[in-house]
C-alpha cells in the first residue's frame, strides 16, 4: 500500500490528494479530480475491479484476489462519509448502509 501511495498517487495527485488513515489492509484517500474512474481506466493494472458492475467499463476479473493490487471497498460507487470505530468501519454509500467488521 505503501508503494501505490508513494509511487502512484501522490507523484500523480501531489496536494490534491490527503492520506486520511492506514490500517493493515485498508487505505483511505480523500482525491480531487474531475473524474477518478477515468484516471483508473488509466492505470488498470494497479487496480482489481471485479467488483464493479459487470456492465460497466472499469469491470474486469484480470486482477481479481492479485496481492498488492488496489480494490475500491464501494465498487464503482462513491463514497460519502464512513465512521471509524475499533475494529469496525462503516460506509455510507449513497443512501445504502454497508458495514465492515473486523476481527
Amino acid at each position: 500500500m505503501y508503494r501505490f501511495y508513494y509511487d502512484y498517487v501522490k507523484p500523480r495527485y501531489g496536494k490534491k490528494c490527503k492520506l486520511l488513515f492506514i490500517d493493515t489492509d485498508f487505505l483511505s484517500l480523500k482525491i480531487k479530480t474531475p473524474d477518478l474512474y477515468c484516471d483508473m481506466g488509466e492505470a488498470m493494472d494497479l487496480y482489481d475491479t471485479n467488483n464493479f458492475e459487470t456492465d460497466y467499463r472499469l469491470y474486469s476479473t484480470q486482477n481479481h484476489r492479485v496481492l498488492s493490487k488496489m480494490k475500491s471497498e464501494t465498487g464503482f460507487v462513491f463514497l460519502l462519509k464512513f465512521v471509524i470505530k475499533p475494529k469496525c468501519t462503516v460506509c455510507y454509500v449513497k443512501k445504502i448502509l454497508r458495514e465492515r467488521s473486523r476481527g
